[in-house]
């Protein structure tokens, strides 16, 4: 493997709690849609756009204005939100994995279905945006996940086969859009991001610890790893 790309909400930046929760006030004091936590959970991974957009199609008379409304509404209070938080809550081991990960020699990427805005500020709070040499936001694709674009994109930008790139995902859409660009996939089993199903990934972890890098160094290597879940 020769390319590295991750997802940032519940992969880099322990931020899916935030969003499970403000997404249910928000639909609820601001537009009066009481959401189930299926439905909490079926958002984790989707673009903003997309989310308002699906429920505009279910409730026009409630959302009566653009998607997009409702998307600039809801980012304005959470940028509010992540910009206030402190400390800032990076997922355990992702600094130590990333620094691995670049003194091998790995091209790192980003994909997310954030805004640009909202990514922008992740890294910057985080400190980690020394180690992406391309990001790429919702903004920046046409079909969000589970549409492959966000990824197909990141390997036409670096000139390497998608059977070359490695995605690192937390989430049911993000998987899937990893197999459907043609890219193996390692789940990150975050239990903050819902009941996500991450039985399309090849490998799976719930903690960046010294074992469970060893174990994505070895398949980035092309090494063959008996187990398939590393716990």
């Amino acid at each position: 493997m020769k390319l590295v790309i991750f997802d940032m909400d519940g992969v880099l930046v322990d931020s899916e709690t935030i969003y499970h929760q403000f997404h249910p006030y928000y639909f609820s004091t601001k537009l009066g849609i009481d959401l189930s936590q299926e439905e909490v959970d079926a958002l984790t991974g989707v673009a903003s756009r997309e989310i308002y957009r699906h429920y505009k199609a279910l409730y026009p008379e409630k959302l009566p204005l653009e998607a997009e409304v409702y998307v600039e509404q809801e980012y304005d209070l959470l940028m509010v939100k992540f910009a206030t938080l402190n400390p800032f809550p990076v997922i355990d081991g992702i600094p130590e994995l990333l620094e691995i990960l670049q003194q091998q020699g790995y091209r790192i990427a980003l994909s997310s279905s954030n805004q640009r805005r909202m990514v922008d500020l992740c890294l910057r709070r985080s400190g980690l945006s020394t180690y992406f040499e391309n990001v790429l936001s919702g903004e920046d694709v046409a079909k969000a996940k589970p549409d492959p674009e966000i990824f197909v994109r990141q390997a036409e930008y670096f000139g390497v086969p998608v059977e070359e790139c490695f995605v690192i995902e937390d989430s049911t859409n993000g998987c899937r859009a990893a197999k459907a660009a043609g890219m193996p996939c390692f789940g990150f089993i975050n239990p903050h991001s819902g009941a996500q199903d991450l039985s399309l990934a090849d490998w799976k972890t719930d903690r960046w610890d010294q074992e469970s890098i060893s174990t994505l160094l070895q398949v980035l290597a092309g090494e063959q790893v008996i187990s398939s879940i590393t716990l």
